[in-house]
């Protein structure tokens, strides 16, 4: 895979209307295939969970060295079957707090999770699922960045998707010191499928995580993000991270 990286990344280049990227190599997952049964609950405690790699501590947006480093770290894991990519987020948090319940609200109003998924990596028609700690879901699909003049269009909903929660501590309560809380989403293939056939067909896929957090009210918000883009600004589909499927 990695012998074929740099030629796939100056094709999507050209096909996202953008130069060739001059930030770091992108961080890489291999995500290994489900051997048991993933019970979507919040809870990281399946074999298949326990055996998945850990990635990298999410960095600051603009960069791994960039100064001041985020004050909590954030993890994901990835595996995936025949239906569904699953993702977990690993989130410490000494005070976990949730207030948003409706159905596409606008989740980064809270501390949030977010997937950034762009399946074929042509920078059109890609995918965004946010999740607070309450399990609250925004989902949408975007025609292109931002920077080209992109629209989103949130009635898009990720259909058969699951996704559950999990607090470790007390929610809203400031009073003690939380350890943090963890994401589980199952995301079904046949959901991301807009432009292409069968997003399980590619073996690699551009994809990106980011971690919304007012460390006070008013912000501004930091943005704590797996692979960082140099700038902020997530939708930069040619500067995300790489997802790798293992066979």
């Amino acid at each position: 895979m990695k012998r074929f990286l740099l030629p796939a990344l100056l094709l999507v280049a050209i096909a996202c209307g953008e130069k060739a990227p001059q930030t770091p190599q992108p961080r890489i997952y291999n995500a290994p295939k489900v051997s048991g049964i993933i019970l979507v609950d919040g809870i990281l405690d399946e074999p298949d969970w326990q055996n998945a790699p850990q990635s990298e501590a999410f960095a600051d947006i603009r960069g791994v060295d960039f100064e001041p480093r985020p004050t909590q770290e954030t993890f994901m894991k990835m595996l995936w079957d025949e239906e569904y990519l699953y993702i977990a987020g690993i989130i410490h948090e000494q005070n976990v707090t949730a207030s948003l319940t409706e159905h596409d609200a606008i989740i980064y109003k809270d501390n949030d999770f977010e997937i950034f998924i762009d399946p074929d990596g042509d920078c059109r028609n890609y995918f965004e699922i946010e999740t607070n700690a309450l399990g609250t879901v925004m989902d949408l699909l975007m025609d292109r960045p931002y920077s080209q003049d992109g629209h989103f269009f949130l009635p898009w909903d990720c259909r058969g998707l699951k996704l559950a929660t999990h607090v470790s501590g007390t929610l809203n309560d400031n009073s003690d010191t939380d350890k943090g809380w963890t994401v589980e989403v199952a995301i079904p293939f046949e959901a991301l499928t807009v432009d292409f056939k069968n997003p399980k067909e590619l073996q690699d896929w551009r994809i990106n995580f980011s971690r919304v957090e007012w460390l006070k009210p008013g912000g501004p918000e930091e943005n704590w993000v797996w692979n960082p883009t140099g700038v902020v600004d997530m939708h930069q589909p040619q500067s995300w991270g790489i997802l790798h499927f293992e066979q």
